[in-house]
């Protein structure tokens, strides 16, 4: 009867912290319709996922899936390798870790192709407990070391945090149970000091692990309690669902069967109210062994055949979400080799496009130098007609200067002719008759006459002397005139 009271106030409990949860979700459900930003839906479709991850898986798968489809629609990378990363986790929780892995590879590509050194280092983490589930001890530490390293680069505490449980993680499974205690209770540590409740629940399940493979149950059963009680404060059902299964588990193993039975059965009803069939599989297993050990063996028939079944469902639904990731990843390689095709296409367009805005631009070019050439031409035209008249006016100027100058020439002539006249007749007479004189005065015997000789000379030189003034008044009156 106790068993049963503290069972109905579990589940009393889990509907208010559900209650609480979709309080969150209804509120992000009225947003999304009035978003109109598409990158900003994409983002508030991921962390709606996000919250249903907490309580619905299956919720939480379609919500993705959507921001999958929006993402790849306008290639909005960041957002589909958020969408991506998120799948991975939901495939982990499923325990399909191949399907998580491809997941985790897709969306770790797109955060190196965005140089997201934060989304890089928490797909890093992711890798490495997937392949720590998987026993794959090395590749494990690889990854999470590269995440931590990534981390520390860029001041991520949280993240640094969670990289420290990661290891803590490799080390137990590598048996090293010192080395793994205390990196758990330093990451414990960082989120304390960080109040970060969420990362507490899960350094206190990790602990609670370490504790449990070396067999020390009261320190394991504290620690996994512990785990269950931040949970719940931070309303993280699956965390919640897992750390029950795990003191189960606990409980079992040490023998302290009313408590396993009490938390097994709490586990199972947690799990089936949040689609969790991997930890509902796994209580069933355990609580079918419960009362095989109680001597129940029908009951221990009844569970393990409904973990058998449950086993099943889980396989086929595995498989067929392989199927859909090939499929996936099929059509996602054939919208991108479309994508790179159109990209292709429009990169023509665009150089032909370019190629003939470059000749239009030329020809406009060519067209306004042809234009400026014409008007050139114009106004040399205007300027050489204007010169041509200005020509012409001199042309006739020069006509009658040359007319004038012509007509000038010719009474200078005339003037001359006269003069040449004048001087051949009235200027000869004078002249001659001085010579005359001059060789009868030579002669010796006219030495009687030479009296007279002289006075004839001095009229012929006052005749000449007057006819040359004559010329000269004739030549200055021609010179003013």
């Amino acid at each position: 009867m106790k068993i049963l009271s503290s069972f109905v106030l579990i589940l009393t409990f889990a509907s208010t912290v559900v209650l609480a949860q979709h309080r969150k979700i209804d509120s992000l459900l009225k947003v999304l319709p009035k978003t109109e930003d598409k990158k900003q839906h994409i983002d508030l479709l991921n962390e709606l996922a996000f919250q249903y991850l907490l309580i619905s898986v299956d919720d939480a798968d379609k919500v993705v899936r959507d921001a999958v489809t929006e993402s790849r629609t306008i290639a909005y990378k960041k957002g589909l390798a958020e969408s991506l990363k998120i799948l991975g986790i939901i495939h982990f929780v499923k325990n399909e870790y191949g399907v998580a892995a491809e997941y985790d590879y897709q969306s770790l590509k797109l955060y190196e192709e965005l140089d997201d050194l934060s989304g890089q280092s928490k797909v890093l983490n992711n890798l490495s407990l997937l392949f720590s589930k998987q026993n794959q001890f090395d590749k494990a530490r690889d990854f999470s070391l590269k995440s931590l390293k990534l981390k520390r680069e860029i001041g991520d505490s949280i993240g640094v945090a969670n990289s420290l449980l990661a290891l803590s993680e490799y080390y137990r499974n590598a048996k090293d149970y010192g080395r793994a205690e205390y990196l758990g209770k330093l990451a414990l540590d960082r989120f304390r000091s960080m109040k970060n409740d969420w990362g507490v629940s899960y350094a206190h399940l990790a602990l609670g692990e370490v504790y449990a493979d070396q067999e020390n149950y009261t320190a394991a059963a504290i620690s996994f309690k512990d785990a269950v009680r931040y949970a719940r404060l931070t309303n993280d059902h699956m965390q919640i669902v897992t750390a029950s299964n795990k003191l189960g588990q606990l409980f079992l193993n040490s023998q302290q069967y009313d408590s396993a039975y009490y938390y097994l059965h709490t586990t199972i009803a947690l799990a089936r109210q949040k689609s969790s069939r991997t930890q509902e599989m796994e209580a069933l297993k355990h609580l079918s062994l419960y009362f095989e050990r109680m001597g129940h063996l029908d009951s221990a028939l009844y569970f393990t055949r409904q973990a058998s079944a449950l086993e099943r469902i889980i396989f086929e639904n595995e498989r067929r979400e392989q199927i859909a990731s090939i499929q996936m990843l099929y059509d996602f390689e054939k919208k991108e080799q479309e994508l790179a095709f159109q990209h292709k296409i429009v990169k023509r367009q665009y150089i032909a496009i370019s190629g003939v805005s470059i000749i239009l631009l030329l020809s406009i070019l060519i067209g306004f130098k042809f234009y400026g050439l014409n008007k050139t031409n114009h106004l040399a035209k205007e300027a050489l007609l204007k010169l041509n008249v200005e020509i012409n006016k001199m042309n006739e100027n020069l006509e009658m200067k040359v007319q004038e100058r012509t007509d000038e020439i010719a009474r200078q002539n005339q003037k001359l002719i006269e003069y040449a006249f004048f001087t051949a007749h009235e200027v000869r007479g004078p002249l001659a008759r001085i010579l005359g004189l001059v060789e009868l005065a030579r002669i010796r015997e006219l030495n009687d006459d030479h009296e007279e000789i002289l006075d004839r000379l001095q009229e012929a030189a006052v005749e000449l002397d007057e006819i040359i003034r004559i010329i000269n008044r004739k030549l200055e009156s021609s010179r003013n005139f």
